[in-house]
């Protein structure tokens, strides 16, 4: 079953309860010929997909130009789905097609992708760092919930930075509530890189809270190799952590 529900002028979302079948598709292909107007953003939700019947498929390919030329006028397409696949699948289809861009979003941050739909926000994943009063001075704490994307990472570390610039202050605690990953090209900004190559000299101990299993063995890894003294903490042991930073 698929809805359209008009948020605002130029924003719509389309909601996928169920199974998407071919009448599903014909209706998605007769509203896509309807938009005769160039721009426009669609906030897709796919939260309560359950799958895709082979003649929805089949409908859609021969379909084909008419979806692409209405996905080209668009400026904003949020994907939100709490699969795996499914988020994987639309990042992967927005790299094989030049000049659509989809952001892709959890189940958990559907009111980022609607902010950035009605273009309230121009960062679509910003918001996923806050900061975290420990009552202490001498350490600088951040929650992490969502997705980071280059503007966000970059104004981060810019404010870790600031923070840790008296001289009792030099540990710092991440805590990770859930991390949806973080857009390809925060690894390609020099601010990025270059911050994080003066924190490693300026922290004495930096404390990982939660995250996913990897991501926290990492942590521990280069704990052993390099300054700062790193170590990581399942979520919920963030007093432990703290513990071990004051000592």
């Amino acid at each position: 079953m698929i809805e359209f529900e008009p948020l605002a002028p130029g924003a719509h979302r389309i909601v996928v309860y169920g199974e998407f079948v071919q009448e599903d598709a014909q209706r998605l292909i007769a509203f896509a010929r309807e938009q005769d107007k160039e721009g426009g953003n669609i906030l897709l939700d796919l939260v309560s997909l359950a799958g895709f019947s082979f003649s929805a498929v089949s409908e859609e390919l021969v379909h084909l130009p008419t979806l692409l030329k209405y996905l080209y006028a668009l400026d904003r397409i949020a994907v939100v789905s709490d699969e795996d696949w499914i988020r994987s699948a639309a990042r992967l289809e927005s790299a094989l097609l030049p000049g659509v861009s989809y952001e892709v979003y959890d189940e958990d941050e559907m009111d980022a992708a609607r902010a950035w739909v009605l273009g309230e926000s121009d960062h679509p994943h910003g918001g996923a760092v806050r900061d975290l009063d420990v009552g202490d001075p001498s350490i600088v704490a951040f929650e992490l919930v969502g997705r980071i994307d280059r503007a966000e990472a970059e104004e981060t570390l810019a404010k870790v930075r600031q923070r840790l610039a008296p001289p009792e202050c030099s540990r710092l605690m991440l805590v990770i509530r859930k991390w949806h990953g973080f857009d390809p090209d925060v690894a390609a900004s020099n601010a990025v890189m270059s911050t994080k190559f003066d924190l490693m000299r300026d922290l004495d101990r930096y404390a990982v809270v939660g995250g996913p299993g990897w991501l926290r063995q990492t942590a521990q890894a280069m704990g052993a190799l390099v300054r700062p003294d790193v170590r990581a903490f399942d979520l919920g042991k963030q007093d432990e952590a703290l513990a071990w930073l004051r000592n």
